[in-house]
């Protein structure tokens, strides 16, 4: 046979096979499979359907609980966020609380400061005033005697 008429006759072979060959053989396999499924259920697909589910119930219980775990951290992030505002607030309150005392106080040291500035100042004045009065009256008599002092020496003849 030449290869060329052994490529024709492949479709016609083709085509003369069945698909499926149903002769008794079948009933065979038939009871074979439904052997296997008696056996292999139990072994094999019980065990793995059970952790199939096992796997699906952890992985559900995971997500359960990380949404629970996520809304408590955001209920105690808002909860430290207002103890957090209501800390600063209370620190500001303080503050400015404390700058008006210790504003009153140096105001009051300042005060005091210039009363007691001003007291000595006029008590000051007033010594000076009356050491001025002094020297005045004690020289207000030698004032004579100095000018014919002056006198003679600038003039060289007594006044």
């Amino acid at each position: 046979m030449s290869p060329l008429t052994l490529l024709t006759s492949v479709p016609a072979l083709v085509a003369a096979t069945p698909v499926v060959d149903i002769d008794a053989t079948i009933f065979i396999q038939g009871g074979i499979f439904i052997a296997l499924i008696f056996v292999l259920k139990p072994v094999l697909f019980t065990p793995w359907l059970e952790a199939q589910a096992k796997r699906v119930t952890s992985i559900d219980g995971a997500f359960e609980k990380a949404k629970t775990l996520r809304a408590e951290a955001d209920a105690l992030s808002s909860d430290y966020d207002t103890q957090l505002a209501a800390a600063r607030d209370e620190a500001l309150t303080m503050r400015s609380h404390m700058r008006r005392e210790e504003e009153a106080a140096q105001a009051k040291t300042l005060a005091e400061a210039r009363a007691k500035a001003s007291e000595e100042l006029d008590a000051n004045r007033a010594r000076i005033a009356s050491e001025a009065e002094e020297a005045r009256v004690a020289l207000g008599g030698k004032v004579d005697e100095l000018a014919n002092t002056i006198t003679e020496k600038v003039l060289g003849r007594a006044s």
